[in-house]
């Protein structure tokens, strides 16, 4: 198990310096709201009316957090949602929080069943043509499953479309779409785009690595109600967590007299195919469960 307060020493002429991470706080949806959640995303003077608030998933498994610069989430405030345990993610984010699934995300991994989702469905109405917010996605399933099929999934539907893009692509943002390879190296996909934390090198969170900071920017009807829906779930079983951190304060609309969304964004109008993997056999997937059960931690 990776120890919490990795200690990294750097040497200098004259001496050696100990520097240690820290962990995040984090508050979960037992101590805190789903519409505090949105409050906390919502830029000032954003531009967005929130008409309504729904969280389906586990209270534990999402939340709010405090001092993520500690462990090199990419920003130091937020929201958090994973397929696990908030509470748990410096420790060991292996957690069954027995949450269902989302059948929505099986448009998303290639059909495959999902558990333990976090679902949170805005409905806002912006003032400008767009909306942006900051995100990062993190999983312990790296790098063991990069290049499998059988990874967690998430998405940020926005009107029905998902809009958690590799940065100018139309490429979902994924496990086998943002990586550094598989456990060996091989066949990479937007390394550069990928912190890898599979020693725990850059963070004490129980993850195996990050994306960057990513910008979600999406067309939306100005001055009507729009749909929001923010959501991740494991893949077939309830192994291996992964979570998406929304930074505070970048929830926000534009153009239209709004700033301008200028973060790297897809063209507008440009929709992502909605499914990224095929279906594989059923034989693949006993092959799989097999090596993922093998793999858990005593």
């Amino acid at each position: 198990m990776r120890l919490l307060g990795f200690v990294a020493v750097v040497f200098f002429s004259g001496g050696i310096i100990g520097t240690a991470h820290a962990v995040p706080s984090f508050t979960d949806l037992n101590a805190t709201t789903p519409e505090a959640l949105v409050s906390d995303l919502l830029a000032s003077n954003s531009g967005i009316t929130v008409n309504s608030v729904l969280y389906n998933g586990a209270n534990i498994a999402s939340g709010l957090f405090t001092n993520g610069n500690s462990s090199n989430i990419g920003f130091d405030r937020g929201v958090a949602l994973t397929t696990g345990a908030v509470g748990s993610l410096a420790t060991d984010a292996n957690v069954n929080n027995v949450a269902l699934g989302n059948p929505i995300l099986e448009n998303f991994n290639g059909g495959f069943p999902t558990t333990n989702a976090s679902t949170m469905t805005i409905e806002f109405t912006p003032i400008g043509n767009q909306i942006t917010f900051s995100y990062v996605f993190a999983s312990r399933e790296y790098p063991d499953f990069v290049n499998s099929f059988f990874n967690d999934v998430f998405v940020f539907l926005v009107n029905g479309q998902n809009r958690a893009l590799v940065p100018s692509t139309t490429t979902p943002v994924g496990i086998n779409t943002v990586n550094c390879g598989d456990t060996f190296g091989n066949d990479p996909s937007n390394c550069d785009l990928f912190r890898d934390n599979r020693n725990g090198d850059i963070s004490d969170l129980d993850l195996g690595g990050f994306t960057q900071v990513f910008d979600l920017v999406a067309d939306v009807t100005p001055g009507v109600i729009n749909t929001l829906v923010l959501s991740i779930g494991d893949t077939f079983d309830p192994f291996f967590d992964s979570a998406v951190f929304l930074e505070s304060g970048t929830f926000r609309s534009c153009g239209l007299g709004q700033p301008a969304c200028d973060n790297g964004g897809p063209p507008p109008g440009e929709v992502p195919e909605p499914g990224m993997i095929g279906l594989l056999g059923l034989g693949a997937v006993a092959v799989v469960t097999l090596r993922r059960r093998q793999s858990r931690r005593p």
